[in-house]
């Protein structure tokens, strides 16, 4: 629409550029798309160029997208256009995504640009709040030693409901200090991981997985590495493998545990390990409330 948001996307402040007007009968939806052009004072012409973006996004569920293909609509995640030197735009990344979930990062690194791209076009229908915009350039660091730290315990147990408040902008926040014991959730008919000990389950990348349940947690520990040196700044980043499962009455299973997906490249070999660790701690039936 023509509208300066440049103090909107500067700085990470949980303030974002309005998406627009939101379709009122499907969550998450717009009436039209949210356009977001950025416009830089030089071409982006550096190898290794990343697209660095902060925001969150107010998620629709199973039944709300296929409502919308009722109706003729599709839920398009946000598309990047480069302009050249020349003026034209150019599709660059159609439908990359967006930052999924809670206020986040998120990376794209920028394919084969036009020459002399002095701008950037994200456009999407979806209810996306773009909080801070950059583009970086990646550099080797040879330098840098990453030591993988393994958790040295892990547990599963219940904890309650984290007090859930929505600000402006549907900013979400949960206050784990401060737990109910129960909220409108329910458990999927099932067995899941009995409390105490889960550190088998977790420990590698083998199908064998703790599952958990509303208001439950797996709990980690890890040992503390060396202070970094003088001088050095240390980065975490945590790595999970898993997934989630809903109640939609679109989701397939959605009422049930089970099934358990599988990693495609499971040798047998991993799926007797499973079977067994799954006999072991995977017993505790939960149903309903």
């Amino acid at each position: 629409d023509g509208e300066d948001v440049l103090s909107l996307v500067a700085e990470r402040d949980l303030q974002a550029p309005s998406p627009g007007v939101l379709d009122a009968r499907f969550i998450g939806l717009l009436e039209r798309d949210q356009v977001l052009t950025l416009e830089f004072g030089a071409p982006i012409e550096a190898d290794g160029a990343v697209l660095v973006a902060d925001g969150w996004i107010e998620y629709p569920y199973s039944q709300t997208v296929f409502a919308a293909w009722q109706a003729g609509l599709r839920y398009r995640p946000a598309s990047l256009e480069a302009r050249g030197r020349d003026g034209k735009w150019r599709m660059v990344a159609a439908e990359f995504g967006y930052p999924a979930g809670m206020p986040r990062t998120m990376a794209l690194p920028l394919p084969d640009l036009p020459a002399g791209t002095d701008a950037l076009r994200i456009s999407s229908n979806m209810e996306i709040y773009w909080d801070r915009m950059r583009v970086v350039t990646e550099e080797p660091l040879p330098i840098a030693m990453p030591p993988a730290l393994r958790p040295v315990d892990a547990r599963v147990g219940r904890t309650g409901f984290a007090r859930r408040t929505t600000g402006a902008q549907r900013v979400p926040h949960y206050d784990y200090e401060a737990r109910a014991p129960y909220w409108d959730a329910k458990y999927q008919r099932g067995f899941y991981t009995s409390f105490g000990d889960a550190a088998p389950l977790v420990s590698d990348i083998d199908s064998a997985v703790a599952i958990i349940g509303s208001g439950e947690e797996v709990h980690l520990e890890f040992r503390a590495g060396l202070p970094p040196a003088p001088g050095d700044r240390r980065f975490f980043a945590i790595e999970f493998y898993g997934w989630a499962k809903d109640m939609d009455l679109y989701t397939q299973h959605g009422d049930t545990v089970a099934p358990l997906p599988l990693l495609d490249d499971t040798a047998a070999a991993a799926l007797e390990r499973r079977a067994r660790l799954h006999a072991r701690y995977n017993v505790r039936f939960q149903a309903g409330l």
